[in-house]
């Protein structure tokens, strides 16, 4: 039976969409269910090499006929949910989210979306929840590799395909490995260091198998899909792409080159592989649009309804649209071709005018822009840390207070600026680096963070680089150190600890890092300088900033959030950790903590907004106004300065 025609491998498509559609859903046990991926890449390169290499070796090979073959198979389904999310995301994504959604529409018609993505978040952030077209990097990844494929199997030798393949294999792979604990968010959506799983697939299809060889590799048709799904259930915690990965992909290859037997559940399965595609097409931009509506704490129930509404869609979309294509619906290719073409063009502007169409007359993505106060030159960047106060980081030439932490502290510094006066002010900042002494957080395995162990290493050098440079301003006579101050979930996040000239990985705890700010203090006063700590805003569980907007633009907003309120009692409950850290270094540092909470908050609730203006641009970082509002109204520099000792 050819190879595309067999119903094991259907199956296996049907396992794999079913793993990234749980995952996406956060539905079942799969902790690394989006290990479906992998067995997708894998899936392809077997198929699509073995079907050019039967056409090689007939001398029936075009690269015309190829490619016209892959756009009448991929880009019908494609364009249609491109045009449908299209048509959908104003009613659903803030001003910023629509802007970052005309270049991932883009991306997705072009086949570089793992590039603008690779610049847009990380897939495994909160920030890939607000992105509908996210999931078409791996069709990117999948046809940058297929430019090259091809041209491999019709122009080299075909005694050196088996040797090419494999090159690129443990080339591919061991840039992976390298990359991953560098750059983790390029090792994972850039082609170079993930064509290994695609390669795999080649090489399987490949291979000279003969019967002997083929029902020994039958006998582990067993062990290896329980591997696989044992896998997907209780990963190793490896980074990823790489142990985890490794592993589901020799899996697949196994059950690639061993064909099953068919049975009730192969044939069940396989019905789901027939669809696979449209439902990977379908069911994310729709878990996106159900969560944007919800902001927050989506019910389970709404996500079993998203679910389900996927499958039938994608139903309905491989019926009417992807198989009547595929089977040849267009009659002219030259007409197919065109018609292709012009749809893309149309795509392509398509999110202007949708956009254009609902646009509001305030500019939301000006009152929202990220907050880096002084300047982004103030945000220094890892690997990069100062060497002395750069000019536009500070207010005049001799400023007495320096603000020191991470973006919470930016937040802070348009607001302080605007009413410091002639003390004057300087910034020393580096995002999502806490400003203590001796250690700083980073994010564990498998997570593709770019918060990773070498992000730790730089945040200890940088705070340690802002030391030295107060050691040389004998002017600054207040420092205040500000940051969310937040305890991040054990399973995410490690301390990365520096005793003398080594770097230990220790468990996140409050002790640990009431113990490095305690440092920071001390080391500060030693230099006859005064302290004071300023707490993080009261914030709620949801994208404050983004509900504001919605209230604002008149979008629906379903749940509990529609007032865009903090709950005091909400907030306490969750952020109980950060408080009692608070605490803790008001208590054993022996330095005072500034709080918004008087100014903010009530016995119930915490403003959000006053007179009409946003005070948060998220989550929890202030806006540019909120921040002037807030300094002005409270007269926070003068409230730091006395309060600082």
């Amino acid at each position: 039976m050819p190879r595309y025609l067999r119903t094991d491998i259907q199956a296996l498509r049907g396992l794999a969409v079913l793993l990234v559609v749980l995952y996406h859903a956060r539905l079942g046990p799969g902790a690394a269910a989006y290990l479906g991926v992998d067995i997708f890449f894998v899936i392809s390169g077997f198929l699509i090499t073995g079907l050019v290499r039967t056409h090689v070796e007939q001398s029936r090979f075009s690269f015309w006929e190829f490619y016209y073959r892959r756009a009448k198979r991929l880009l019908p389904a494609a364009y249609v949910v491109i045009a449908l999310t299209t048509i959908a995301a104003p009613f659903f994504l803030s001003e910023v989210e629509l802007k970052g959604f005309q270049n991932q529409v883009l991306g997705a018609l072009t086949f570089t979306s793992n590039i603008v993505l690779w610049f847009q978040s990380d897939y495994f952030g909160g920030a890939a929840e607000t992105k509908p077209l996210l999931h078409f990097w791996s069709l990117a990844i999948e046809e940058q590799f297929y430019l090259l494929l091809p041209a491999f199997l019709a122009l080299a030798p075909r005694r050196w395909w088996l040797t090419g393949v494999g090159v690129l294999l443990v080339a591919s792979f061991s840039l992976c490995l390298y990359l991953t604990s560098r750059d983790p968010s390029a090792a994972f959506f850039l082609l170079p260091t993930r064509c290994w799983e695609m390669a795999l697939g080649s090489f399987g299809a490949l291979l000279p198998i003969n019967p002997n060889v083929a029902a020994k590799v039958s006998r582990l048709r067993l062990p290896a899909l329980t591997l696989l799904l044992f896998v997907a259930v209780v990963p190793t915690g490896s980074p990823h792409p790489v142990e985890d990965a490794a592993v589901v992909c020799l899996a697949t290859l196994v059950l690639l080159l061993a064909p099953s037997r068919d049975n009730v559940a192969v044939r069940g399965m396989a019905r789901i592989g027939d669809v696979s595609y449209s439902l990977y097409l379908i069911h994310w931009p729709v878990l996106v649009f159900v969560r944007a509506a919800w902001l927050a704490d989506t019910p389970a129930l709404a996500i079993y309804a998203a679910v389900a509404f996927s499958f039938v869609a994608s139903w309905v979309l491989h019926r009417f649209v992807e198989e009547p294509f595929r089977r040849g619906y267009a009659t002219s290719r030259v007409r197919l071709a065109s018609g292709l073409v012009a749809v893309s063009v149309l795509l392509g502007f398509s999110p202007s005018l949708a956009i254009a169409a609902t646009q509001s007359n305030i500019d939301f993505a000006y009152i929202r822009r990220i907050n880096e106060g002084l300047g982004p030159a103030c945000d220094f960047r890892p690997g990069s840390p100062p060497q002395e106060i750069p000019r536009n980081c500070q207010t005049t030439d001799k400023p007495e207070l320096l603000v020191w932490g991470d973006s919470f502290a930016m937040a802070v510094v348009p607001g302080l600026a605007k009413t410091i006066g002639e003390t004057g002010l300087a910034q020393l900042t580096m995002s999502a680096c806490l400003p203590a002494v001796g250690i700083a957080g980073f994010s564990k395995p498998p997570t593709a963070s770019p918060y990773s162990r070498a992000f730790g290493e730089s945040c200890i050098r940088f705070n340690d680089s802002v030391l030295r440079i107060l050691k040389a301003r004998p002017e600054i006579k207040t420092v205040v150190i500000s940051s969310p101050f937040g305890v991040a979930a054990p399973g995410e996040f490690m301390l990365l600890k520096r005793t003398k000239d080594t770097f230990t990985e220790v468990n996140l705890s409050i002790d640990e890092a009431v113990d490095g700010i305690k440092a920071l203090v001390e080391a500060v006063r030693a230099l006859g300088k005064r302290v004071v700590v300023l707490a993080p805003p009261p914030v709620g569980n949801i994208d404050i900033g983004e509900c504001l907007e919605r209230k604002a633009r008149g979008i629906v907003i379903v749940g509990l959030y529609s007032d865009c309120k903090i709950y005091v009692a909400q907030y306490r409950r969750s952020h109980s950790d950060t408080l009692e850290l608070l605490n803790q270094v008001a208590l054993k540092a022996g330095v005072e903590v500034i709080s918004y909470h008087d100014f903010l908050c009530d016995g119930t609730a915490c403003k959000t907004e006053i007179d009409g203006k946003f005070l948060y641009r998220d989550s929890g970082h202030l806006s540019y106004e909120g921040s002037e509002i807030i300094a002005r109204r409270t007269r926070l520099a003068e409230r730091l300065i006395a309060a600082a000792r």
